[in-house]
């Protein structure tokens, strides 16, 4: 019986005829414009395919925005890991101009607006920049609060690690719960979208070569 990655096709669109792709390659991701093995893409799907089926906690005694604001907290944890595999992937780091240099410029500015309107004071922005744990954090996000729209994404990356840490919750310096998750929710659905994206991109330049060498 054939294997069946109907979950994973899912996840990620196009995974089917990539792997087809990898196995043609022997077993390389190259083809891909990815650097690592086949083993790092198939972590990555798997990781990837978690964020993107994700629906929730269920946390008992918490009041609703309360809870709906972890949930979208997790969910962004969820998010930023499996966008750091695929950065690590594309052989791109901080501040990964390099992976978004074929996305327009425009999705990052809507993302950035829409951060801020939901957090005029910067308090989440004062709670992450006090609380910051790695100094390249505390700077993007300075330039973030200064009006850098593309900084928007340390965003993700610190309440990722800060939430990591135990010390983010759901109304960081009175931020309302529902804020948080609106802006949580916004980086995670922004970061599903930009990977879907970006390896659709990847995917079709890998046919039209391997069409190219048949």
């Amino acid at each position: 019986m054939p294997d069946d990655y109907t979950h994973l096709e899912t996840a990620l669109p196009g995974f089917t005829r990539a792997r087809g792709i990898v196995k043609a390659s022997e077993d390389s991701i190259a083809p891909l414009g990815f650097v690592g093995s086949k083993f790092d893409f198939y972590r990555f799907v798997n990781r990837f395919r978690l964020v993107t089926c994700f629906e929730g906690l269920k946390l008992e005694g918490f009041t609703e925005e309360t809870a709906s604001g972890y949930e979208a907290l997790t969910r962004v944890f969820f998010a930023w890991s499996a966008f750091e595999r695929y950065a690590e992937m594309a052989n791109d780091r901080p501040p990964y101009r390099v992976l978004f240099a074929h996305h327009p410029r425009r999705h990052i500015a809507g993302l950035a607006g829409h951060c801020r309107a939901l957090d005029p004071e910067h308090k989440l922005i004062g709670f992450l920049l006090n609380q910051s744990i790695l100094p390249a954090h505390a700077t993007y996000l300075a330039r973030y609060r200064d009006g850098q729209d593309f900084s928007v994404l340390t965003l993700a990356a610190s309440m990722r690690h800060i939430f990591a840490h135990g010390m983010l919750t759901a109304h960081p310096n009175g931020l309302p719960a529902a804020n948080l998750a609106n802006i949580s929710r916004s980086l995670g659905n922004f970061l599903i979208h930009f990977i879907r994206s970006d390896f659709k991109r990847r995917l079709a330049l890998a046919e039209n070569l391997h069409q190219r060498d048949v």
